[in-house]
């Protein structure tokens, strides 16, 4: 699960970078997530839209 995780993060950092600076959104839809801390077991239905805005650094 872990490789599933990184290769998922990696993939959105990708996405992230060239819509950067193009008025993207990126909106992550999800049904019956399962969050499991190992504590607490959760499912999640919904979305997440992220605003993609890059700043130069002077």
């Amino acid at each position: 699960m872990e490789k599933t995780t990184r290769d998922f993060g990696e993939i959105l950092i990708q996405l992230i970078d060239k819509l950067a600076g193009k008025k993207s959104d990126i909106k992550l839809s999800f049904q019956d997530l399962t969050l499991d801390t190992g504590m607490v077991k959760v499912k999640l239905n919904g979305s997440i839209v992220l605003d993609v805005l890059y700043v130069t650094e002077k």
